[in-house]
């Protein structure tokens, strides 16, 4: 069966670059490449991106395999998003409906334990275009907020639309430097987590804004991250421009 590593590596090779200089181009580390060759890992929507723009080929195409006859783009300069068509639900059997939270939003305030229960709405998305997001969560695992000001900036603008994975995390299992929503003193909350191994045994809440006189990063024990109340992991978010 032809996986995404196939296509990446049989393209690569096509085009006489190696492991290193496909990284360079996408800039990532070559170890990022050999996990995708090896389909151990799945690019990110942005790599993913950048890897369809520097092998000249439709992410589509790279991602799963289909409109082989249309997987090199006409001309290296156009913009485009994906071949996609948007259907209505009714004409689309092939979506799954994602619960929106539209009045919730991370680091906002009080008042939103029980958000999960007040469903605004749902969006309809075709599941090959929450892959192309580098989702890999269970698609009736996902929950869509919102952003609400600068701590997350650039990696996540105000009002951007979130992708949370609400599946329970275990803290024993948290991917060291992946972001994640959780309750804190009564507010909904959302930092980049990194914990320490050895005997220090702390764990550092990190904003990705590089202004850290208004965004500094906040040292907490082990303990106190597992009486933090996870609501789930960042699975991706829509930046506004």
């Amino acid at each position: 069966m032809e996986t995404l590593g196939i296509r990446l590596k049989q393209l690569r090779k096509e085009q006489k670059l190696t492991q290193q200089q496909l990284a360079d181009k996408v800039g990532v580390s070559k170890t990022s490449v050999i996990y995708w060759e090896k389909d151990e890992n799945i690019p990110k929507h942005e790599s993913l991106m950048l890897l369809s723009n520097a092998l000249n080929c439709r992410p589509e195409w790279l991602l799963t395999g289909e409109n082989k006859e249309n997987a090199v783009p006409p001309n290296k300069d156009e913009a485009y998003i994906s071949s996609l068509k948007f259907k209505s639900s009714y004409e689309n059997k092939n979506t799954v409906s994602i619960p929106v939270h539209k009045n919730v939003k991370a680091s906002c305030g009080e008042g939103v334990a029980n958000f999960l229960e007040e469903i605004t709405g749902y969006v309809e998305i075709d599941p090959n275009f929450l892959k192309m997001l580098g989702i890999q969560a269970k698609p009736e695992m996902l929950r869509v907020i919102y952003s609400a000001e600068y701590s997350m900036w650039p990696t996540v603008s105000p009002d951007s639309p979130l992708f949370v994975d609400i599946t329970p995390v275990d803290t024993s299992s948290i991917i060291n430097g992946d972001v994640y929503v959780f309750l804190h003193n009564g507010f909904l909350r959302m930092k980049r987590i990194f914990i320490s191994y050895g005997n220090e045994k702390t764990v550092r809440l990190q904003s990705d804004n590089p202004d850290k006189n208004k965004y500094p990063d906040e040292i907490i024990t082990k303990d106190q991250l597992n009486e933090l109340s996870f609501v789930g992991h960042l699975e991706s978010a829509l930046v506004k421009p």
